[in-house]
């Protein structure tokens, strides 16, 4: 069970130091950090190698991890959505591994381990560029094929990156719940309207996303989890929405994971939206809600093996 014992982020990030040179952090102050979220692979994938350290994009600081495969055939780059961070991604890194790949991830802005306000953003652009930084900073030294893997708001920041970058070169492009629009936008769009000229954020609903009473638990005692909604946020999400709705053809295929049961994005839109840019092959899921890397083990297990050959050497 994760969400065991205690955790303190101020002692992790007080140590932590910058990239490429990052020292070597005392196992002990990374023992309650890796037992609370249980990121410890190393009992399932002999001989990985754990990298910390910060790196800076703009005005922030962007706590990076990597996860070393010993004989890794590739790489994949995690981005976590909205609310989340490095922690809860836990069973995908372990997956990702266990295909003999290297997992670069790291939490954005206002967001896990990394600088800035929490859950908030001026644009998401600032998103797309700790991406761009990230992957950069990784990318000579580390080996192809490369693949991206977003889960939600980290959907959409893959999917803005890589329209932008018609040669981005990564083999497969892997949506989990992509956002797009959020869940009932036609009613919410009013209430963002009024909240937009009376106040700056609300507090955060902790809705039961995903059929696994495990995940559930930890969202309501992680030490990192933001509790608020700040408008804000919002705003640079619509800005992007309309963008992003406004493009042409997309320069990638994805791999598209979506439960029926999601009531956080749009769905049945965005899929469409998605069906009208490119041509993504869909895995959709009846019983799913929306956390998909953090659903119960038979829904992972039914994701999981439908991407293993798609993600094979």
């Amino acid at each position: 069970m994760r969400g065991q014992g205690t955790f303190d982020p101020e002692s992790l990030t007080r140590v932590l130091t910058p990239l490429p040179t990052a020292a070597a952090v005392d196992r002990s102050v990374l023992t309650d950090y890796y037992g609370f979220y249980h990121l410890d692979f190393s009992e399932f994938v002999p001989g990985v190698s754990h990298t910390i350290g910060w790196l800076e994009s703009g005005a922030h600081q962007i706590v990076v991890q990597r996860f070393d495969h010993p004989d890794a055939a590739g790489t994949a780059v995690v981005c976590h959505g909205y609310y989340d961070h490095v922690g809860l991604y836990g069973y995908l890194i372990r997956f990702l591994l266990e295909q003999r790949l290297t997992v670069v991830t790291f939490d954005q802005p206002g967001h896990g381990l990394s600088s800035g306000p929490r859950a908030t953003i001026g644009s998401f652009d600032e998103y797309v560029q700790v991406l761009a930084d990230v992957i950069v900073h990784h990318q000579a030294t580390l080996p192809g094929p490369w693949y991206i893997i977003g889960q939600s708001m980290g959907g959409a920041i893959a999917m803005e990156y890589l329209a932008r970058r018609p040669d981005h070169g990564f083999r497969e492009v892997v949506l989990l719940a992509p956002l797009i629009r959020p869940a009932n936008w036609r009613l919410a769009r009013w209430a963002y309207v009024l909240a937009r000229y009376t106040i700056s954020e609300r507090p955060r609903t902790i809705t039961e996303n995903a059929e696994n009473p495990e995940f559930l638990d930890l969202m309501r005692r992680d030490p990192l989890a933001p509790m608020v909604l700040p408008v804000q946020w919002v705003t640079a999400m619509v800005t992007w929405m309309k963008a992003f709705e406004a493009r042409g053809e997309l320069p990638f295929e994805p791999l598209v994971v979506q439960g029926h049961a999601d009531r956080t994005v749009d769905w049945q839109h965005n899929l469409a939206v998605l069906r009208k840019m490119t041509r993504p092959a869909v895995l959709e899921i009846p019983a799913a809600r929306h956390h998909l890397v953090n659903e119960s083990e038979p829904i992972r297990e039914q994701i999981f093996a439908w991407l293993k050959p798609r993600l094979a050497q």
